[in-house]
């Protein structure tokens, strides 16, 4: 497979290259008349008609058009060259897209989401944006639009549903989201600029509904300061408003049923969603809702029915209010609520459910926003609020027995967890002003407290070969509660700095204090932006900056955990040795680095990574654009949990001196037309390192054998990975949007009877993944306000082989057996509108 894996990789890379070269040198290739097509919108998806849409070329208005009751305009018969674009209609805010080349007899196709007078939009100009790259940031985001995901297959109901849908993002057998090869306690995730991270583990929870979502976007270079507390990447999630007229949606209201051997067997999914928004006073007071209850009962391909479901029931809201005092001051407010329960939890054919454990985990957060405009000026004032808990517990209190075959009794572990965080944000984005070139400048500051408290407790657990001989005993020693508070302060400075109309920089600089850690941490950055030909098309982007990890407070509840005993024997009850572990938090010794400023103490750690990257971006139409990014990222400090003698005394010492490198090329195209847009990309990825990060032990469900740490490829590595996905309008109302998804397999580990590796970890993979799914559905009006929308979605259409496990344990007659195919299925699911 590695030759035909790298045979794909040179067929993807020469296309793209072979494009980007033909367009740079023929740029009249695809020229031909000028034509244009808008699309006007207000922020709740509904478009906008009699909206007036200005075409100006060089200051003078040379024609204009009104939208229909589509909210849609076609203009033809325009002299080709550059043109500002205004969509204007009263009580909206204009907007403007400028320097737009008109140059080919494809539609140019531009769409406006136009916000209410006094709108909340964090810009200083109402701007939509602007054909100039350079006055762009350096850094550049994937992003996501609620209006366009919610059509997909999958049909995706929280912001983590649809990170995979962007590339060098994935989702790990295991559920977690992996951004850059690394998990979720390394990457940030932020919503309307506050951290909603759990503090006791850095795990993302249960994100916002995506019916609150205006716009998801992730950042895995942002070369901009204000971004911290990360080293893999950040997710930003911006909520939707309310617009000035009342909107509700009811999506998916009728359960899923199960169907087996022909029989009704109950629900096996029911995920109902109401969202409404609107004014409670006219051009004051706008309100946005977003509920969803979730009832999954998911099959496990490799056991039999009815034992092999997995449960989870939750219910997610998130509340946004929004109050106007003047056209130049505004308050938000929001709630998230995200109680959620499951039952049998990883379940598969090695651990069927009496040895699953449940977990219980309830989610909170308030936010205050508070934005002022000062002249040219912007003010931001925000207060969050964060509570979560978490409650692990097995089935039962029998032991928990591992088998080369099959795992029995009941899992081991119980856990309650109690976090917490109160973080007070402050952001000031100065006036634009000249100064050998054009100067924005933003300063930022925050502190925080967090808190966790709770207590791990374990019950022994078993080793036995195939005969089902004893071959090791784990038991637990002591162990107390605890609890944990950490104070957290970081201040920011960076300019966006425009020299010449072709040439940008980003630069600036980032302090981070984890008073826990009794570290201070110093991240300089800086990007660049060129457009290096004239008509400013192509442009060429890079960058390099220092980033550090949040350490969660989970790390520093370690010394209270109980200790491991282990008791080894040899297979006929003679006991060979006896082992206790201590729990020991190492130092991190002091180094030369002229960016990290800490004491010589236990838990100094400070995990961070330097990143460089380069990109090119080139539109080789005005519908079709290409980007290609180089990604490099070496990390250092990464917290690590092994097993070693320390003075004559074996201990499991959590250390800070892992290491993990990340290597990413990545292409993508985006495909616009009159109909549709559809998005592809290529990414050929490395990714290694210290495979015993703490998160294995410290995390919601860790594992009991603590195994020899190993420098290798991490278990998201994945090589190959191409995806495609889309949306198009067919007549009729009908709309069809299909996924495609080509990639290699996971990698996976090879074990002994006594559950230790068999050589490299992770040395092994999965067969090469393909599924391709997709949805039509077709919209049926009731009424002049009622719609309702009938779907079928299918996936795995052509029942490729995907197995979800795998015999991993060489002492098993079926090892390297692959198995756990999830075969075509067909789901029909409805949405009302109003």
């Amino acid at each position: 497979m590695t030759g035909f894996s790298n045979k794909i990789t040179r067929i993807v890379v020469s296309l793209y290259l072979s494009l980007f070269a033909l367009s740079s040198v023929h740029p009249g290739v695809f020229a031909q008349q000028a034509s244009l097509r808008v699309s006007v919108k207000d922020q709740t998806g509904k478009p906008l008609a009699a909206a007036k849409i200005d075409v100006l070329r060089n200051g003078i208005i040379v024609n204009t058009a009104i939208t229909n009751d589509k909210g849609e305009a076609e203009i033809i018969k325009l002299a080709v060259g550059a043109y500002d674009i205004t969509a204007s209609k009263e009580q909206f805010e204009p907007l403007t897209e400028s320097s737009i080349e008109l140059k080919s007899s494809t539609p140019l196709i531009i769409e406006f989401v136009l916000p209410p007078k006094a709108s909340l939009t964090e810009s200083l100009t109402v701007q939509a944006g602007s054909g100039n790259a350079i006055e762009k940031t350096s850094s550049t985001p994937a992003e996501l639009q609620r209006t366009t995901v919610k059509e997909l297959p999958n049909r995706p109901a929280t912001v983590t549903d649809t990170l995979p849908l962007l590339p060098g993002v994935v989702r790990s057998p295991q559920g977690e989201i992996k951004i850059s090869g690394s998990g979720e306690n390394r990457s940030a995730l932020i919503v309307n600029s506050a951290d909603v991270t759990d503090p006791a583990t850095g795990q993302f929870g249960l994100t916002v509904p995506v019916d609150s979502v205006e716009t998801i976007s992730v950042f895995k270079t942002p070369y901009l300061a204000q971004y911290g507390r990360f080293s893999a990447g950040v997710v930003s999630v911006e909520t939707r408003r309310g617009g000035d007229k009342w909107n509700f949606e009811l999506n998916d209201p009728l359960p899923e049923f199960r169907i087996f051997s022909g029989q009704l067997r109950g629900i096996r999914e029911a995920s109902p969603r109401i969202v409404f928004n609107g004014p409670l006073i006219a051009n004051k007071l706008y309100l946005s809702e977003g509920l969803e209850y979730d009832l999954q009962k998911r099959p496990v391909r490799t056991l039999a029915f009815p034992v092999n479901e997995t449960k989870q029931e939750s219910f997610n809201s998130f509340t946004q209010l929004d109050y106007l005092f003047s056209p130049t001051h505004t308050l938000t407010g929001t709630l998230h609520v995200a109680p959620r329960r499951m039952a049998f939890a990883n379940l598969d054919f090695f651990n069927p459910q009496p040895v699953t454990p449940n977990f219980n985990s309830r989610d909170y957060t308030g936010t205050l926003i508070d934005r002022l405009t000062l002249g040219t000026s912007l003010l931001e004032s925000a207060v969050a609020v964060k509570q979560a808990t978490g409650d692990v517990y097995g089935q039962g209190s029998d032991e928990m027995t591992l088998t080369p075959i099959v795992n029995r009794g009941n899992y081991y572990s119980q856990q309650n967890r109690n976090s917490s965080r109160i973080e007070w944000l402050e952001t000031f984005s100065l006036a634009p002003f000249k100064a050998f070139g054009d100067h924005n400048l933003r300063f930022g500051s925050s502190i925080a407290r967090t808190n966790n408290d709770g207590e791990f407790r374990a019950r022994p657990v078993n080793i036995v070969d195939a005969q089902d001989r004893l071959l090791r005993r784990i038991e637990f020693v002591g162990g107390s509660p605890y609890d944990r508070t950490d104070l957290e302060t970081s201040f920011f400075a960076q300019d966006h700095w425009v020299l010449h109309p072709q040439f940008s920089v980003d630069f600036g600089v980032r302090f981070e204090r984890q008073g826990i850690t009794e570290t201070m941490r110093v991240a300089p950055r800086i990007g660049l932006a060129w457009t290096p030909f004239k008509n400013q098309q192509t442009v060429l982007r890079g960058g390099f900056g220092l980033f550090y990890d949040r350490v969660p407070l989970n790390v520093y509840a370690f010394d209270k955990y109980p200790e491991q005993r282990v008791t080894t024997f040899d297979g006929d009850g003679n006991i060979v040795a006896v082992q206790q572990f201590a729990n020991i938090t190492d130092r991190v010794e002091k180094t030369l680095k002229p960016f990290i400023f800490g004491k010589d103490k236990v838990g100094n750690f400070a995990p961070y990574s330097s990143t460089w990257s380069g990109e090119v971006e080139h539109p080789l139409t005005d519908s079709l654009r290409i980007r290609a990014n180089y990604l490099q990222s070496n990390s250092q400090g990464v917290i690590t949990l092994i097993p070693k003698v320390v003075q004559e005394r074996d201990a499991f010492v959590l250390s800070g001196n892992g290491r993990t490198r990340y290597r990413q090329l990545e292409l993508t195209t985006r495909y616009t037309f009159t109909q549709g847009q559809a998005f592809f990309s290529y990414v050929r990825s490395h990714s290694e390192g210290d495979i015993n990060e703490f998160t294995n032990y410290l995390g919601n469900f860790p594992f009991p054998v603590m195994r020899p740490n190993f420098f290798t490829r991490l278990s998201s590595d994945l090589p190959n990975r191409f995806l495609a996905w889309g949306s198009v309008k067919l007549p009729s109302k009908i709309r069809i949007s299909p996924i495609i998804e080509y990639r290699n397999g996971f990698p996976y580990s090879s074990f002994d009877a006594a559950q230790n590796y068999v050589g490299t970890p992770n040395a092994e993979r999965y067969p090469n993944f393909f599924s391709a799914d997709a949805r039509v559905s077709k919209d049926f009006r009731l009424n002049k306000e009622y719609s309702i929308r009938l779907a079928v979605s299918g996936f795995n259409l052509t029942n490729h082989f995907n197995p979800t496990s795998v015999h991993p344990n060489i002492a098993e007659p079926q090892y390297k057996l692959f198995f756990g195919n999830y075969k075509r299925r067909f789901r029909l699911d409805f949405d009302f509108l109003f």
